[in-house]
């Protein structure tokens, strides 16, 4: 099972109207962009490492990405990113945001479950301290444990559950709205047991308890927070009263929201 070619999909596609424009953010200057280009290249190695069973950023995992991005990024932006940027942040973006054709479509995977990673992890690192996100010796001091677990199965199943339940803020899901959510899933790279299980979750009722009750880690629960912002608009008042509920039950700091949001193009809330 890979649900994260499911997380890739739905961001892919759109889960909510303003998902790809954040995700274009989050990629771009104002996000993941604008990390530092040496410490950006050990997050995404590690988290890319992790999923690869310990291959670094100077080969394997990160390589073959931003070779399957070349061509996305050499024919549009992405993220604000051309494709003289190819490397790091570049190949994630020309992944997941180039359109889902040719080369690029076993690699959204990797791809979302990176940038959702590294979104977690810059937030983190932000806090109480406007140049931790450019000290590479606090990304090294990640254990290599807390790395993998970012881009875990049990993670990628968990953040698909976060960002269905944020989907149900407003309320339980139609059948209009499922039917919606499971148009953006396609069959390449998604198995018949990754699409039961998101019609399972899309049909089971809210459980913000349980669902915060496996997260992990503090990491993990950044990560959380970040898939969910990217699942919905934060447009309406029940979302806004959604993601303060999450975030305390989360136990994340008012920075590290502040953070996320400011990242995603998020509004406060």
């Amino acid at each position: 099972m890979s649900l994260g070619n499911v997380i890739g999909q739905l961001l892919q596609q759109g889960m909510a109207s303003q998902s790809r424009s954040k995700l274009e953010r989050a990629v771009g200057p104002q996000g993941l962009g604008g990390t530092d280009g040496g410490t950006l290249e050990q997050m995404l190695g590690g988290l890319l490492g992790g999923q690869a069973g310990g291959r670094n950023a100077s080969g394997g995992a990160l390589d073959g990405l931003m070779n399957t991005a070349k061509d996305f990024l050499g024919n549009q932006q992405a993220g604000g990113l051309t494709g003289g940027q190819v490397g790091g942040i570049g190949a994630l973006a020309g992944a997941l945001l180039g359109g889902g054709g040719g080369a690029a479509k076993g690699a959204i995977g990797g791809s979302a479950m990176a940038i959702l990673g590294a979104l977690a992890i810059k937030a983190l690192q932000s806090r109480g301290n406007a140049t931790s996100a450019h000290d590479s010796s606090a990304t090294e001091s990640l254990p290599q444990q807390q790395l993998e677990t970012l881009t875990a199965p049990e993670t990628e199943r968990l953040l698909i559950r976060a960002m269905i339940s944020a989907a149900k803020a407003d309320g339980q899901i139609s059948q209009q709205e499922m039917d919606k959510i499971l148009g953006k899933i396609g069959s390449d790279g998604v198995t018949d047991e990754d699409r039961q299980l998101v019609i399972a979750e899309l049909s089971r009722p809210m459980d913000l308890p349980g669902l915060v009750s496996e997260v992990p880690d503090e990491t993990v629960a950044a990560e959380v927070y970040a898939a969910s912002l990217l699942a919905i608009d934060v447009d309406t008042q029940a979302e806004r009263s959604y993601l303060r509920q999450l975030a305390q039950a989360l136990n994340l700091d008012a920075e590290t929201v502040d953070q996320l949001h400011q990242m995603t193009g998020s509004p406060a809330v």
